[in-house]
């Protein structure tokens, strides 16, 4: 059963949304050729109201961001200095952000979400506006979405357009919901070889590139800790293309420094107890290690990577790699000896060998990641 009231409202609001990855919903212009299969008026109109829920949703959860801070600014904390979970249970952020981190959603993170949930309403009405510029808005829009939705089913309405799909980069923001992966926000190499970016709860506000822009009042600088691959500093197309290029990244200048990135990990070189069947640097004698390490990767394509993932980490950890190969010079300077390393992932890293501790060639890791791969296909 519709409801015509809400419908009206729908169709009252519908022009408000004018963000141009969904702006052209409910309307035939500027589609591209529709085949054969062109949508019906009755289509169009679905999809125009659509655009209506966008705009109400948008505006409800500004109202509800509003109330939680009248609500929250005059609650007291628990003795232990947790938030009364009685009080917080209606509000927007326990609903809708993960709630693993809830201990950290305190007033101020409360406030940001209030002016991100503005900033984004903005952004919906704004036909020059871009995609999220942070994490925090990716959860907000994504909220919008649901709500969006939501309003639909009450008004009676089906749909089946994704606005997550039209608005949003990715969903990687989702992992952050999941138990499974508590800790991975402390671990950019994680991310790194996942091909993501999910920072701890204070890296929520802080914009993906210098395009996007976050409300000045949320907005953070970059906190999260750089991870040992070499490639950001291929900041051109010619560097990137150099980097494949044998007689610049193989190029016979002999190298003469191999000395560990950090204090732990000459600690982890020292301690490591060398075997046949595995290579340890050797910062001693570089060149001499280097070639060593060249003859042990040709045994494997793969193998395990003992390396310290990203600044201050304090640890080492192995890693399990689908390919490893040595090179003396990184193109962006010479006497840069590394690796490309192919996570099992799929992603690519450039990793210095000041970094690495050791590396062991082990054939299964690629066998076992060839048959995966080949049982995936369609």
């Amino acid at each position: 059963m519709t409801d015509p009231a809400l419908i009206q409202l729908l169709d009252d609001l519908a022009d408000r949304a004018r963000n141009p990855y969904i702006a052209y919903l409910g309307s035939p212009d500027d589609r591209g050729d529709w085949g054969d299969n062109p949508p019906s008026d009755a289509d169009l109109l679905i999809e125009r109201r659509l655009l209506g829920a966008v705009t109400l949703a948008a505006i409800h959860i500004v109202d509800e961001c509003i109330a939680d801070i009248q609500t929250i600014s005059a609650a007291e904390m628990d003795p232990d200095g947790a938030p009364d979970p009685e009080i917080y249970a209606d509000t927007f952020v326990w609903n809708y952000f993960p709630p693993r981190f809830r201990p950290s959603y305190d007033l101020q993170f409360f406030a940001k979400i209030l002016v991100s949930a503005v900033k984004v309403s903005h952004d919906l009405a704004n036909p020059k506006s871009d995609r999220p510029a942070c994490i925090a808005e990716e959860i907000i829009v994504n909220a919008i979405c649901k709500y969006a939705y939501a309003l639909m089913d009450e008004a009676g309405l089906d749909h089946d357009v994704s606005l997550e799909d039209l608005i949003l980069d990715d969903t990687n923001f989702e992992l952050l919901f999941s138990e499974d992966m508590d800790g991975v926000e402390d671990d950019p190499a994680m991310q790194r070889s996942l091909g993501m970016w999910l920072p701890p709860v204070e890296g929520w506000f802080t914009p993906f590139n210098t395009d996007r822009v976050v409300h000045p009042y949320a907005e953070t600088d970059g906190t999260t800790p750089r991870v040992h691959d070499l490639y950001h500093l291929l900041d051109s197309d010619e560097l990137r293309a150099m980097s494949r290029q044998p007689d610049v990244v193989d190029a016979p200048t002999p190298i003469t420094r191999q000395h560990p990135i950090s204090e732990v990990v000459g600690l982890a070189r020292q301690t490591s107890t060398a075997d046949p069947e595995t290579w340890v640097a050797d910062d001693s004698d570089p060149e001499r290690s280097y070639q060593a390490l060249v003859l042990i990767s040709r045994i494997a394509k793969s193998g395990w990577l003992t390396w310290e993932p990203h600044d201050s980490a304090d640890i080492v950890r192995s890693d399990a790699v689908v390919r490893f190969a040595p090179h003396r010079h990184y193109p962006v300077g010479p006497d840069q000896p590394w690796a490309e390393v192919a996570m099992t992932s799929g992603v690519i890293m450039h990793i210095p060998l000041s970094a690495v501790v050791s590396y062991r060639p082990d054939p299964s890791i690629y066998e076992r990641w060839n048959s995966m791969s080949s049982s995936l296909e369609p």
